[in-house]
Parts: C-alpha cells; sequence; structure tokens
C-alpha cells in the first residue's frame, strides 16, 4: 500500500461492466480519489442480424467523479476483457499491466489505434507484486482458455480483495502452468475482505473438464480423416491450436491457419512460446494448395458461424483457395454461444452440403469451457476464506446462483452483496455496505451509431419491413395532384400491385382527404396521416407494422 494512502480510507468498488451480463467487462477500485481499473472488455450485440458493432462499456463516471485514474490491470487477453481499451485509453493514458501473452494480444488489438502518446504497457507475472496508484496488486495463477491468465490479489486500505478474473481449477493443464492453491490458500489465512467471483458456469454442477482432455478426442477424429482436418475455434485459445497442432503433426499433417486474426494469433503464439514448434509445421494457404489433403490440418474462425469468416466463406463454396471435399472432417470447438444457434445450424448443413464430416459440440465432447463449475467455484471460496462475497462475470440469474452458492460455502448472508452494472460497494473498518449508484451502460461502436432509435429500425426493417410512400401537392390549390403511390419493401410485393398495396392506397388517400383545407407538404399532419394510416392497415390486415418513410411534395 502507497504510504500517502491514510490506512483508515474506505475503498469503493465500482462497477461499470460485466455484472448483469457477460461480457463488457469494467471495474474500478478506487480509494481517496485514486483508481485502479480491473479489465476493460466489450460485448457483442446480442441481434447480429441487424448488422449492428460491440459495445463498450460507458466510461462517463470517471469524468464526472473526478476520479484519477492511476492504471489498468488486465486478468487475460479475451476480448470482453481487453476490447474496450484503447476507448479508456484516450480518455486517460495510463499504464496498463498483464502478462505476457496478454500484452502481445492487447498491442495486437491497438496496433489500428490511434494515440497521442505512446501507449505503456508493462509485464507482469505470477507472484510478483507490484504498485499500482494506491494499491499493491499481486497476480496469481489460474487456469483458463488463454494462457498466463491471472487473477489478481489486491491490498488495500480496507484489506485483501480477491478478483478472480476468468478461472477454472484443471488440474492437467496443457501448459503445465497449474492453478496456484497455494497461493489463494495462504492468502485466505492471512484475510480475505472481499472475494470477487466468475460466475459464468455456476448453473454447472461438478467441475469443468481439463483442456486436455480434448487432445485424444482430436487424434480420434483427425484419425478418420480421409482428406483434410479443420478444426474451428476462438483464435485466441492457443491450448486448443496447440493440441491440434500436436496431434497434426502425430499424422504427418502440416497446419494452414486461415484468417488474419488466426494467423496472428499462431504468430504470437511462436513468438511467446506458447506453440512450442518449428515454423516448418506451419504453411501459407497459398503453398497448401500444392500439397495432399490428407497432410493437412486448418485451423479457422468462425465456429459461431460469423458471416465473414473463413469458415462461412468455405461453407458457401466461397473462399479463394479452400473447397470442402468429400472425405474432409471439420470440427467446430466450441460451444454455441445462446442467439447464434440458428447461424451455426445453416452453417453445419452447409458444410454437410459440400461433402464434410461436421463434428461439434452435441455429438462429440470437442469442447471445454474455460470456466469454473460449481464445486470449482465452491473450492475458490474454501481457498480464500472471504469476509465479503460479490458474484462477478454473469448475467443476473448467475449472480444470484452464486450468491447462493456462496452461502452454502459458508458466508453469511449479510455479507454477500448482489451488485449490477451502475452499482458500487463500499468497504471501510472490516465492514461493508452498499455505496451510491454511478452511471452506467453501454455504448455502441462500429455499424449503428449508437442512437437507440437507430437499432429500433433496423430491428423494425427486419421484422416487419417498409413502405414508402410518395405524394405530390399542389402549391397552389393545396390538393393531391399525384398518389399517393406506395412501394414496399419486405412486407407485400413491393410494385404496388397486390391486392394489400391497393388496399392501403384507397385507405389513405381517403385518410387524407377527410383532413380537409388545403395541404402543403411542411404541414406535420400530412406526414403523421401517412404514418398513421399506412401502420394501422398494415397492422390490422396482417399484424405488421413497418416503418413508413412519407414522402410530401408540391409542384
Amino acid at each position: 500500500m502507497a504510504a500517502s494512502t491514510s490506512t483508515t480510507a474506505p475503498v469503493r468498488i465500482v462497477a461499470l461492466g460485466g455484472l448483469g451480463e457477460i461480457g463488457l467487462n469494467l471495474m474500478a477500485i478506487e480509494c481517496a480519489g485514486r483508481a485502479i481499473v480491473i479489465d476493460c472488455g466489450v460485448m457483442f450485440p446480442d441481434e447480429p442480424g441487424l448488422g449492428l458493432g460491440t459495445y463498450v462499456p460507458e466510461m462517463t463516471w470517471f469524468e464526472r467523479s473526478r476520479v484519477a485514474v492511476e492504471a489498468v490491470v488486465l486478468t487475460h487477453a479475451h476480448e470482453d476483457h481487453i476490447g474496450a481499451l484503447a476507448h479508456l485509453l484516450r480518455r486517460f493514458n495510463v499504464p496498463v499491466y498483464g502478462t505476457d501473452i496478454t500484452l502481445a494480444f492487447t498491442r495486437r488489438r491497438l496496433a489500428d489505434e490511434q494515440f497521442d502518446d505512446p501507449v505503456d504497457l508493462r509485464t507482469i507475472a505470477p507472484r510478483k507484486a507490484f504498485e499500482a496508484g494506491p494499491f499493491t496488486v499481486e497476480p496469481i495463477r489460474v487456469t483458463h482458455s488463454t494462457p498466463n491468465s491471472t487473477a489478481l490479489a489486491i491490498r488495500t486500505p480496507a484489506g485483501i480483495i480477491i478478483h478472480s478474473g476468468d478461472f477454472k481449477i484443471d488440474d492437467a493443464p496443457v501448459d503445465g502452468q497449474m492453478f496456484d492453491r497455494e497461493r489463494f490458500a495462504e492468502l485466505g489465512v492471512e484475510g480475505v475482505a472481499l472475494l470477487l467471483s466468475d460466475s459464468t458456469n455456476v448453473e454447472r454442477p461438478g467441475r469443468s473438464g481439463s483442456e486436455s482432455s480434448l487432445k485424444p478426442v482430436l487424434r480420434e477424429l483427425a484419425s478418420r480423416a480421409r482428406g483434410r482436418f479443420f478444426l474451428s475455434a476462438f483464435s485466441s485459445h492457443l491450448h486448443r491450436i496447440r493440441q491440434v497442432v500436436e496431434v497434426s503433426r502425430e499424422f504427418g499433417r502440416r497446419v494452414v491457419p486461415l484468417g488474419r486474426a488466426m494467423a496472428e494469433s499462431v504468430r504470437l503464439g511462436l513468438e511467446t512460446g506458447q506453440l512450442p514448434f518449428g515454423h516448418a509445421m506451419f504453411v501459407e494457404p497459398g503453398e497448401a494448395e500444392f500439397l495432399d489433403g490428407n497432410r493437412l490440418s486448418y485451423l479457422t474462425s468462425g465456429s459461431q458461424g460469423e458471416p465473414l469468416s473463413a469458415l462461412a466463406k468455405i461453407a458457401g463454396d466461397a473462399h479463394p483457395r479452400v473447397r470442402i471435399e468429400h472425405g474432409d472432417v471439420v470440427v467446430l470447438s466450441s460451444r454455441f454461444i445462446p442467439g447464434n444457434e440458428r447461424t451455426i445450424n445453416t452453417l453445419v448443413n452447409r458444410l454437410y452440403k459440400q461433402g464434410a464430416d461436421v463434428v461439434y459440440d452435441a455429438v462429440a465432447p470437442v469442447h471445454v469451457s474455460g470456466h469454473a463449475s460449481q464445486d470449482e467455484l465452491t473450492e475458490m471460496i474454501t481457498l480464500t476464506r472471504p469476509r465479503h462475497f460479490v458474484p462477478i462475470h454473469g448475467e443476473y440469474r448467475h449472480l444470484s446462483r452464486h450468491v447462493a452458492l456462496a452461502i452454502a460455502a459458508g458466508i453469511p448472508e449479510q455479507n454477500c452483496f448482489l451488485l449490477e452494472d451502475g452499482d458500487s460497494l463500499v468497504l471501510n473498518g472490516g465492514d461493508a455496505r452498499r455505496g451510491s449508484t454511478v452511471e452506467a451502460g453501454r455504448v455502441m461502436l462500429e455499424g449503428a451509431d449508437g442512437d437507440p432509435a437507430v437499432v429500433g429500425e433496423r430491428r423494425v426493417l427486419a421484422r416487419d419491413g417498409t413502405v414508402t410512400a410518395v405524394v405530390v401537392l399542389s402549391a397552389k390549390t393545396g390538393r393531391i395532384v399525384a398518389g399517393p403511390d406506395l412501394l414496399s419493401r419486405g412486407l407485400v410485393s413491393g410494385d404496388g400491385t397486390s391486392a394489400h398495396m391497393r388496399r392501403a392506397k384507397e385507405e389513405l388517400t381517403r385518410r387524407l382527404n377527410a383532413l380537409g383545407g388545403p395541404l402543403h407538404a411542411n404541414d406535420s399532419r400530412v406526414k403523421e396521416e401517412i404514418v398513421r394510416a399506412i401502420r394501422r392497415y398494415f397492422s390490422d390486415e396482417l399484424g405488421r407494422r413497418p416503418l413508413v418513410i412519407p414522402y410530401v411534395t408540391e409542384v
């Protein structure tokens, strides 16, 4: 703890993202007007079909509270923990701390961003404490689906706070780097004021499987591939990639990374030693065209059916270099994220039509989670023996269940706090209480400009279509001289000849004539009546409420 900070100063935990949703992780820990930020991630929209971009956390609290941000500490390299970092650094260009792998992916994420000053990235290592603002932070090794992931033990004037990051307790990790039970237990004996713990898999009983359990499965699948062997996973999952390369080497296959993100991840893995192979194990897609398919394995993104991914292009027979052939095996090595099921099923069907044998989590154990299940979550509580408990990283139902699990594990109910984005918790003198609510939310980037009206319009277009109504008025008499003409898209036949379009036009004409008096293009009543009449007609007749675009002009 910094000497300038009073040992009696209260410490405030402010949740700005990740509590009430999975993604968008951003938490501030503040004392005497100075704060550190833990993680700064994005979240992808629930409706990818609307062509929207990504969400970042609302960050105006930092300016309005006048808190001095001293540092950002990253727990691991997933997008929902590092993806919004650039937007924070434009406000506060402060040091960013993370392990070597985490910072390697962070550098890649920031490479295309512009900053007034260079970004200060500082490498940290497990069990090596460092000063960050008014706090002393000690990284602790955990196992997760990215290498070198860490929890954080933060020494504050109000006691030790442990932030678990994303974790599971893997007793057979691919890289041999074990979850540091010993250090968590030592801190538990010393005394932990607050545990903030990952809630993602709290609904799952037992323990999450070991990552290394996949290797025999991958070996069996590769052995039955008469042609090429494809595996699709998140590009940051270097442990999964490593096992694919090891299996490929056993069968004399060389590995082809497809797509920019996957190729970059392989490069980073080689540079950092997380992929302990010679460069000769890998070939470029162009070179692979001259090799027999049964001597090749492909690594590709797109396991969620992302329309621009390499795998989606392959499934649609639109990839410039790779075509599926009979005898190829394609493994989707990730869980189906809720909301993506239809897109993924379409991808699987297309791959089958191309002649592939497709394997996914519903038909074979080709994925294990990187998050702790109930027994591991209970073990974390038992190891750390926290006085107070806050569940993090989960939707409301996950947080609620995790509170119940903590109570069952022996933490008094009054010492458990279910916080959501915008809530805060104040620690002082061994006690904890809810603090004031702060401004929090999400801001959309890329695609739509974040205006809720734009998002709403896209939903209407996707669900109900659009009708454009053209009316021409006489500038002299104020009477209709042409139209109304209706043009529809995504609703009914759009050329105006359908029975519904004819009747909608008749109804609109009647309603406009009923307005009385001379009509003018700048008369708001005209456009309002157009929108009202068309929506009412299609709502009554078809149960649809299209987006109506009135176009009124005078001649």
